[in-house]
């Protein structure tokens, strides 16, 4: 059955939140749950606002969004428990025209299995006119967990309070197969209580953080074969571009020329057109024919004759041959010095001597790229010689770049104690324009709960693949794979086997009935900008039907290497001076922190895992390297 449609209202209560917009987290964290719950209903939030602790405020916003009809349900949030402030309650229950304890009732009831403090709650919930009316608490995990324990009976609510008997077994329907809180939570769902409740323990409580991560550590090899397959399951998109901005597009289908190139019978000397059958001797120049001129049309040669052509110039419908000026000699000109008479041919011309036929570069109708073709220079030349003015093309992927971090400050500011300037995004931006990606700036993100999770929500609106660094490993503050989960979004994989990048994480997620993909690297700008290469360009590279591989050479090096139990990509310089195989230098410190260890470098030198009978290499052995351009 179609999920019920419902528009909801989000009341924040908070005199802090009225000082400072930025500080409210429930009513971001509500809305993107709101909008997410599509297989229990078509949820929209129509109207939002955050107003102080005061009972009359509270009560006339209630009332005007309840009389105006502006929403079907509406949750408040703040301002339930015992403090001096805390006046929700009154304010709903002076406006409501019928009560609802049993939400609250079970509200209650589950959020005790949570916290004992949930006994300090004095929510209420009731209908007035046509609008039902919840209070939440002002904490946006405890509101998130508290609407996973009533939405299933939204719909139900919804349409017995408008009276809509085409809607009731629908929303019966809906109810019975979520269940009830009665019964265990549904296991399938990431916003159950055990979820938000391993989300609070990993988010604020340190000593109960986990000691291990819970996800496979696999090949970079297995990895890269997990994104491209996701990759190709995307729906082919295609825009159709004008020539000028078609280069380093990928064409999605075959392309003919409509023309013959050349078009005419075109000279390849500066010369003369004339008979071969002439052979060597005296001809009268009767003309000449220049590129871009029709006068070749007019002339006739008779035996004898010749017409002066031009590098590419159109030859006269009658010569057999062209002979260059170098094996002519002028013997008449006119009495003004301005025009040849008569020359000797030197030479003994041979039939179709120095003539491009017409289609002898391209035949008109014959296949000039191949489908899935990268446009290069020569590919656009190609293009435009056979008058082809627009092109299909691959649909760039929309990127979004994200940095996680309380320490992360911009470099435009004066930089704090304890803070560092971001420079992975302005890294990772600058390599996805370089390879001709248009990202989006998603700017600095704290360790946040509620702002990651609002900011994800609202890029996900935009783009198609979200680039984040920071917050993938073992930290407390470590929370994006939680999101993730919280999310329902695919993990596909969240350790990859290698130094650097090992907390590399890939995940997919339907959102708004469309495919959007995470591709989460490390914080340390070394190791983000090295899993960029090797995982995040191949996604947009699947995307976009990029098919292009790596170059990987084979390097010999200039010095010994101790190996590290992962395998490792290190930063080198490959040099092929005097030598078939390039010499490969490792530019200094390898740590992840060290961004300047990728200055100059133009190659990831792909060191082994080390063994028991293999701890080191020696100066001169080889290994493979990937070729690269940061």
């Amino acid at each position: 059955m179609m999920p019920i449609a419902i528009r909801f209202g989000i009341l924040t209560v908070s005199d802090t939140c009225t000082k400072d917009k930025t500080q409210d987290k429930s009513g971001p964290a509500l809305k993107t749950y709101i909008e997410q719950k599509r297989h229990m209903f078509d949820g929209i939030v129509s109207c939002t606002a955050i107003v102080e602790d005061d009972q009359d405020v509270i009560a006339k916003h209630l009332t005007e969004w309840c009389d105006k009809d502006k929403a079907d349900v509406i949750f408040t949030t703040g301002g339930t428990g015992l403090g001096v402030r805390d006046v929700t309650p009154e304010a709903t229950r002076k406006i409501l025209h019928k009560e609802v304890p049993g939400i609250s009732t079970a509200i209650l009831e589950a959020s005790l299995k949570i916290t004992p403090m949930a006994m300090l709650s004095r929510a209420v919930s009731g209908v007035r006119n046509r609008t039902l009316i919840i209070n939440l608490p002002g904490s946006h995990k405890a509101a998130i967990e508290c609407m996973h324990i009533i939405e299933c009976i939204i719909p139900h609510a919804v349409s017995l309070i408008l009276d809509d008997k085409t809607k009731i077994q629908a929303a019966h329907a809906v109810m019975q197969r979520e269940s009830s809180v009665t019964k265990d939570l549904h296991a399938e769902s990431h916003f159950s209580l055990d979820h938000c409740k391993r989300s609070i323990e990993k988010n604020m409580c340190v000593a109960t953080r986990l000691r291990e991560s819970p996800f496979s550590m696999i090949s970079v090899e297995k990895a890269v074969k997990i994104i491209r397959d996701s990759a190709k399951t995307s729906e082919s998109e295609f825009e159709i571009v004008n020539l000028n901005d078609a280069l380093d597009r990928i064409i999605i289908e075959d392309i003919y020329s409509d023309y013959d190139l050349p078009p005419f019978r075109a000279s390849i000397k500066d010369g003369y057109a004339v008979l071969h059958s002439d052979g060597k001797g005296l001809r009268k120049v009767i003309g000449a024919s220049n590129a871009g001129s029709t006068s070749f049309l007019t002339y006739n040669l008779a035996s004898g004759t010749c017409v002066r052509v031009n590098t590419g110039a159109p030859v006269p419908q009658d010569a057999t041959a062209v002979v260059q000026v170098e094996d002519t000699k002028l013997i008449k000109k006119s009495p003004d010095n301005t025009e040849e008479i008569e020359i000797e041919i030197m030479s003994v011309p041979t039939l179709g001597q120095d003539i491009r036929p017409v289609g002898s570069d391209i035949m008109k109708g014959s296949l000039i790229l191949n489908k899935f073709t990268h446009i290069g220079p020569v590919e656009m030349g190609l293009l435009a010689a056979c008058g082809i003015a627009k092109v299909k093309v691959s649909k760039l992927p929309r990127v979004g770049v994200m940095s996680t971090g309380n320490e992360l400050q911009t470099y435009e500011q004066s930089l704090e104690v304890g803070h560092i300037y971001d420079s992975n995004r302005i890294t990772l931006i600058s390599l996805l324009k370089k390879k001709g990606f248009e990202p989006v700036d998603l700017g600095i993100v704290e360790d946040d709960y509620g702002k990651l999770l609002e900011t994800i929500s609202n890029a996900l609106n935009k783009v198609d693949v979200i680039v984040t660094t920071g917050s993938v490993s073992m930290g407390d503050k470590d929370m994006l794979k939680q999101i993730l989960t919280d999310m329902e979004a695919t993990i596909l994989f969240g350790r990859v086997n290698m130094k650097p990048g090992k907390p590399t994480t890939f995940a997919t997620v339907t959102w708004k009935d469309r495919k959007k993909y995470f591709m989460c690297l490390p914080g340390n700008p070394v190791s983000a900008i090295v899993t960029a290469q090797l995982f995040l360009l191949p996604l947009l590279n699947e995307m976009s039907f990029n098919h292009t591989k790596d170059i990987i050479v084979r390097a010999k090096l200039n010095a010994p290497y101790n190996l590290d139990p992962r395998p490792e990509y290190a930063r080198a310089i490959l040099n092929w001076d005097d030598h078939l195989v390039p010499v490969a230098q490792i530019t200094g410190n390898q740590i992840s922190s060290k961004l300047l260890s990728c200055r100059d470098a133009n190659a990831l030198l792909m060191f082994p895992g080390q063994t028991s009978e293999k701890k080191k290499l020696g100066k001169d052995d080889f290994v493979p390297a990937m070729l690269v351009n940061f």
